[in-house]
């Protein structure tokens, strides 16, 4: 699989991700060597020296498509209502690589919802392939054993541990790495489609990392964050703070307007009489106890130059 990206040939592909380990569990990547046998699981197949590999031979194609045939009999094709509509790996890969109808004809399977906690919404199981991205991504890179598979065969499912939640720091990498949209945004969940969204690079605004990121806007409001892929800072991943602190932007909790608080009450005021207020409360303090009493409380949200300005007051970090 490296090997053919390095030269730009592509290869379809659901379970390998590169900077996890190899599952070789999807068989999308099914490609023929010679004097193999069968076809063989690209990901999965080391390079040797002079070694033959057809990726878009008659045998590769036919195994590509009987792979995507398997693939999309239990899916349940409810593109129109699906949130990965758009951006899903397996509806790019049906179009390439699926037959315009199916020959399947009995039930399909049908996996209960589960509850994953705030973020994850994976109410819709059944369009879960076991790809196990995420099981490999909370283990080796979150390194937490959140998300397994359970039981084998028809019977598998990708859940949560028994009466758990998935709470790492970063669990929201699982829904980018979810290829058929099993496992999608609680906060972004029905709200926009990925093609009514313009896009702006930014920077994280919550760690000293500096995680490249992507803001996604509608109606000058911002619906998405997702990671912007820099090999040197944040790889391709995003913490959850950073992820999803856009929903305090246009939360109905958020102050727009100064508030003072007298008779043990707060109220709303303009700029100029709350910067008054203040001013008069500082001379105050300075007066009484000297200007060394006045002390500042920096948040890390503020900007290097809020910062500075204020560099000759007595700063206490929060």
């Amino acid at each position: 699989m490296e090997a053919a990206h390095s030269v730009g040939t592509y290869i379809p592909h659901f379970c390998y991700h590169k900077k996890l380990s190899i599952a070789a569990n999807c068989r999308m990547c099914l490609v023929e060597v010679e004097k193999a046998p069968k076809p063989l699981p690209a990901c999965a197949t080391p390079v040797t020296d002079g070694m033959k590999v057809h990726t878009h031979s008659d045998m590769a194609k036919k195994a590509q498509h009987g792979v995507m045939e398997f693939l999309l009999i239990n899916h349940p094709l409810d593109c129109p209502i699906c949130d990965q509509g758009g951006e899903c790996q397996l509806q790019d890969l049906a179009v390439g690589y699926g037959n315009s109808t199916s020959r399947y004809q009995e039930e399909k399977r049908s996996v209960v919802g589960k509850d994953m906690g705030p973020l994850v919404s994976a109410e819709e199981m059944s369009r879960c392939i076991h790809c196990t991205r995420c099981v490999r991504f909370t283990e080796e890179i979150g390194g937490f054993r959140e998300i397994g598979m359970a039981n084998r065969g028809e019977f598998s499912e990708i859940m949560p541990y028994l009466g758990k939640t998935v709470n790492s720091e970063i669990s929201g990498n699982v829904i980018d790495l979810c290829p058929v949209g099993a496992l999608t945004s609680k906060p972004f969940r029905y709200s926009t489609r990925a093609w009514e969204l313009s896009r702006r690079k930014s920077v994280s605004p919550h760690d000293g990392l500096g995680s490249n990121l992507i803001v996604q806007v509608k109606n000058n409001q911002v619906m998405r964050v997702l990671p912007l892929e820099n090999e040197s800072i944040n790889e391709c991943w995003l913490a959850d703070r950073d992820r999803f602190s856009y929903e305090g932007l246009n939360s109905t909790e958020r102050l727009t307007r100064p508030m003072i608080k007298y008779d043990n009450q707060w109220h709303e005021a303009d700029w100029e009489t709350a910067l008054k207020y203040v001013v008069k409360g500082l001379n105050g303090v300075s007066a009484e106890h000297g200007k060394d009493a006045i002390g500042v409380l920096a948040s890390p949200h503020s900007t290097t130059e809020e910062l500075y300005r204020h560099r000759n007051w007595r700063v206490a970090l929060v």
